[in-house]
């Protein structure tokens, strides 16, 4: 069979024992539910807390009950909080300022340059690259509770395939089936979403969501307090919407793209400045160290490796994008379509003519097309949720698009100034050619004028009455060598060009 997502399948022990690693730390839980005013706070801290929120304030599929069910699970190296119980949005996202009042979550933490040219750079920031890789990973609490967590929210096994997949950006929906505790079988739509730990801050999540009551459980992991607290003042804002399936991975989306905006502004930056250190002139590199010369290009190589490799993660995630838009359509006309409903007062006129010999009362179904109005009422707002999703994605597929184009015009600039580069060099070198040519010509010259004559000195050295012969025989011979190197180097060879221009000009 092969490996799509099955029904009913959990996160097995291999799992939870192989792809997720566990350091127990307070756990912030939200509970978003229709009908209330504002999210719902809670920080939990130890398999007792959790035993007891799960049993009796998680809400239940059976029960009724729509709206969101969220966990934020830290990352590695977050601070924890002491155990808070049913506390509004607005009181711990103040908290959460106060603890943090500013961090960036767009740190470098690493290139992406041959194993070779990357060294000095990993040195860095390696630390931090250490954590990277595992962050997402690291869960904040005990094996045992997360097995719990996983059983009450539903999570599906898929989600340990797509965080194990670290360096690729991923969006999927499925449509399963999941069984709840008293063993019946729902309809369940599984999303899970990753984005690349090529960065620090990398992010991944889990939702599970149940048409039939409207309820959805998410969990998201390598939440730092900054992304903490921009999910929650996200939520603050979304109360109606809440029982939307796409309303976390929307807003997931949403911190992808302010992580990716700075690195992006980084990385062309970057890359520019490399850009413009290739307009020098050779002279420039004339006493430069080796070594100095080396890290410049080593510099110049890794600028457009990182710009290249970021422009192929902004494809990707594009890609993971187009996939919410076109799931948002799906949910439009399979959980949301909206039926045509004929009118209370035909309902009630029917139902007259009908129930009179019957002796029913009509209250019953005057109450039941109530219902039905509400729930195509509920249906509608979804739908227009729905398409406020899609049309929020479709503008960061637009940004994302300018973006991709920026990398492309950097990157090709790129080659193009080193082509630049490179053919201003090779005319320097010809002229330096030329003009070396020109010095070997003069040093040709004298030594032709001189040679004769020091010929001629040794032989009549020895016969110094003679000394008009030896200045007859040097002049002449002198002249002869300068005849011959000027017909046979420069007369000739202009002949020859003469020769063949006249044969090229075609008689009229």
């Amino acid at each position: 069979m092969m490996d799509w997502d099955r029904d009913n399948a959990g996160l097995s022990e291999r799992d939870l024992e192989k792809v997720f690693k566990y350091e127990k730390k307070s756990t912030t839980v939200v509970r978003m539910l229709v009908g209330e005013k504002k999210p719902m706070i809670w920080s939990l801290d130890g398999s007792d807390e959790w035993e007891e929120w799960l049993q009796s304030e998680c809400p239940r599929i059976d029960q009724g009950s729509s709206g969101l069910v969220l966990v934020l699970a830290k990352r590695t190296g977050e601070p924890s909080f002491s155990s808070v119980k049913k506390v509004p949005s607005d009181d711990w996202i103040e908290r959460i300022s106060a603890a943090v009042p500013s961090r960036s979550n767009t740190q470098r933490t690493m290139t992406f340059a041959a194993a070779g040219e990357k060294v000095e750079t990993m040195t860095t920031s390696q630390g931090a690259n250490k954590n990277g890789q595992r962050s997402v990973r690291t869960l904040p609490f005990s094996k045992d509770t997360f097995r719990l967590i996983t059983t009450k929210f539903y999570v599906h096994s898929s989600i340990a395939r797509v965080i194990s997949r670290a360096d690729v950006p991923v969006f999927s929906s499925s449509k399963i089936r999941m069984q709840d505790e008293n063993g019946i079988s729902h309809p369940t739509y599984v999303y899970n979403c990753r984005t690349t730990n090529a960065w620090d801050m990398d992010l991944a999540l889990t939702a599970t969501y149940f048409p039939h009551c409207g309820l959805t459980f998410v969990v998201v992991f390598g939440c730092s307090l900054s992304v903490e607290e921009e999910i929650l003042k996200r939520l603050s804002f979304a109360m109606a919407e809440a029982a939307h399936p796409l309303l976390m991975p929307g807003i997931f989306a949403e911190i992808e793209r302010s992580r990716q905006v700075h690195i992006v502004e980084a990385t062309i930056d970057e890359l520019e400045t490399r850009i413009l250190l290739l307009d020098f002139q050779s002279s420039d590199m004339e006493g430069m160290l080796e070594s100095e010369a080396e890290k410049r290009n080593q510099e110049k190589r890794t600028a457009w490796l990182d710009t290249a490799y970021l422009r192929n993660a902004l494809i990707s995630w594009n890609t993971q994008l187009a996939k919410i838009c076109q799931h948002v359509d799906r949910l439009g006309s399979e959980v949301f379509k909206l039926t045509k409903l004929t009118s209370p007062s035909a309902n009630c006129k029917m139902n007259l003519e009908h129930n009179v010999d019957r002796g029913k009362d009509l209250q019953e179904d005057m109450e039941r097309d109530r219902t039905r109005k509400g729930l195509e009422d509920n249906k509608e707002m979804f739908q227009q949720t729905g398409q406020k999703i899609k049309d929020r994605i479709q503008g960061i597929i637009d940004e994302y698009d300018d973006k991709i184009r920026d990398c492309t015009m950097r990157v090709d600039g790129m080659a193009m100034a080193t082509q630049w580069s490179h053919g201003e060099t090779n005319v320097q070198i010809a002229l330096a050619t030329s003009r070396d040519s020109r010095h070997m010509r003069s040093i040709a010259i004298v030594t032709m004028v001189f040679l004769p004559g020091t010929f001629f000195a040794v032989s009549f050295s020895m016969v110094s009455p003679y000394f008009y012969i030896y200045v007859l025989f040097t002049v002449c011979f002198t002249l002869i060598t300068l005849g011959s190197w000027w017909y046979f180097v420069s007369y000739r060879h202009s002949s020859r060009q003469k020769s063949s221009l006249e044969e090229e000009i075609p008689l009229v």
